[in-house]
This record gives C-alpha cells, sequence and structure tokens, in this order.
C-alpha cells in the first residue's frame, strides 16, 4: 500500500459517517505489552479505565485466549476505496452480533496499529481534527479524497 493510499483510507475511516469503532481484546499476561505500544502509538493517548468491557477488554488469567485480538468497525457505502476492501476481513463484512450499525470489519493488526498511530484510537469516538492534524502536508490531499468519498 502505498501512502497516497493509506492517507485516502484514513480520510475514508475519519469520516464521522464512517462510525469507525476501535476495540482490543487480550489476554492478562498481554496487557503491560500492549498499554506500551498504544502510549507510543497514540503519543500516551489514555487508554479506558474499564478492562471489562468493549473497546478495551482484558481477559482474566486462565481464559482460553492466544493473543491480542484488535478490530475495527466501520459503516462503508458505494464508494469504499478498492484498496480498503483488501484489509477488511476474508468475508468482507461484518456479521457480529449485536454489531449491526457496522457493515464492515478490519481485524488484522498490521492494518490497524497504522492506524493508531495515524490518530484513531480505542472506541467509538474518533477526533476527525486529532487524525487531520498527524497527516503530512503533502497527502493532505489524498486525506480529504477519501474524507469526501
Amino acid at each position: 500500500m502505498t501512502q497516497t493510499e493509506f492517507y485516502t483510507i484514513v480520510g475514508y475511516l475519519a469520516n464521522p459517517l464512517r462510525n469507525t469503532n476501535i476495540e482490543v481484546e487480550m489476554p492478562q499476561g498481554r496487557q503491560a505489552t500492549f498499554i506500551n505500544e498504544y502510549a507510543q502509538m497514540t503519543n500516551n493517548f489514555p487508554l479506558p479505565l474499564n478492562t471489562d468491557t468493549a473497546p478495551y477488554y482484558v481477559w482474566a488469567p486462565g481464559a482460553d485466549k492466544y493473543g491480542l485480538e484488535i478490530r475495527a468497525y466501520f459503516t462503508s457505502n458505494n464508494n469504499i476505496p478498492q484498496i480498503l476492501i483488501s484489509a477488511l476481513e476474508p468475508r468482507g463484512f461484518q456479521n457480529r452480533p449485536g454489531y449491526d450499525i457496522w457493515n464492515r470489519r478490519i481485524s488484522r493488526k498490521k492494518n490497524l496499529f497504522p492506524l493508531l498511530e495515524a490518530g484513531f484510537v480505542l472506541g467509538a469516538n474518533q477526533n476527525v481534527n486529532r487524525i487531520t492534524a498527524l497527516v503530512p502536508n503533502q497527502f493532505i490531499n489524498d486525506f480529504n479524497f477519501g474524507f469526501n468519498l
């Protein structure tokens, strides 16, 4: 993915119409590492205080969970950037029970950690101004293009 494509995706997902919601869950043994990673990626943006519910869920010791799972849910339209389709769940559409307002999901850490570095945070309240401020000047037109799709 090029930087142009990346910032088009950032713009698309930053649009409040997308309702972008990022959630993470992990076993307790992975929490300390994630706290450091999240602080580094988000410039010390605070994590939610509650760790037993979305968007920041830490499983109790002994839970049968492998590792970190991070997901972004969003509402797409017919103008979804083609490059974003390759980052979606393999099935293409989100079908998690109780998540009916979102129709798309991204679940790969390699696709989501860069979004955290670009100003997105855990939860459903993405701050467009925070995200826009982190877009390099040479990619602001790409961001705006994605935002307006």
